[in-house]
């Protein structure tokens, strides 16, 4: 399982999960590993997941959360990945649509002062102004070749929930009682995640 972390967060945001995984091998990617973040782009990041991925022994199955989810939704099929889970993941053109007024500019922001304060005890870093940018803009998957499951919460369960996994043919995981960080640091999230892919 290669754990795909989000906008201004890294690989911690997944801590615990080798744990509460068993017999699963876990590994998580850095996204900005080697890369300039002011520039890095989301084709960028999807490279670091194809990479990290090849390192890998199969099969792989790419488990991305909010931007590094759709960062695992455009790296899927070059990876190689045998199944992929999206966790509220930032939407596709397919889902949001397109929107060809947004600038695209390089540079960094704060991702508390964009997205929120982050939970007590998980570290933020700036994060790419272009990248974001460009899912403003839209960016479009055409279609998932592997068995896909989209988990969601109570925060986002439209656009990051059952309109993206009827975009996708995908399965759908409600996991009440959650919000957007719980996905990633709720026990029963992994629990649940690990259950689909060893089905």
């Amino acid at each position: 399982m290669l754990l795909v972390h989000g906008a201004g967060s890294g690989p911690w945001v997944f801590d615990g999960w080798a744990e509460r995984l068993g017999d699963v091998e876990v590994e998580a990617v850095d996204l900005h590993a080697g890369l300039v973040v002011a520039r890095a782009s989301m084709l960028n990041y999807a490279a670091a997941v194809v990479a990290r991925a090849h390192l890998l022994p199969a099969p792989v199955a790419l488990v991305g959360w909010s931007m590094g989810g759709l960062a695992a939704l455009m790296a899927a099929e070059q990876a190689g990945a045998e199944r992929l889970v999206l966790l509220e993941a930032s939407p596709p053109a397919q889902v949001q649509g397109t929107n060809p007024d947004v600038t695209l500019e390089e540079g960094e922001f704060d991702p508390e002062e964009i997205y929120g304060v982050f939970p007590p005890g998980m570290p933020s870093r700036p994060e790419s102004t272009l990248a974001r940018a460009e899912r403003a803009r839209g960016i479009s998957v055409a279609t998932i070749r592997c068995p896909s499951l989209v988990a969601f919460g109570d925060e986002f369960p439209d656009d990051r929930g059952r309109r993206l996994a009827r975009a996708y043919g995908a399965e759908e995981l409600h996991l009440p009682g959650l919000d957007h960080w719980g996905l990633v640091g709720d026990e029963g999230a992994a629990g649940a995640v690990a259950r689909w892919l060893l089905d």
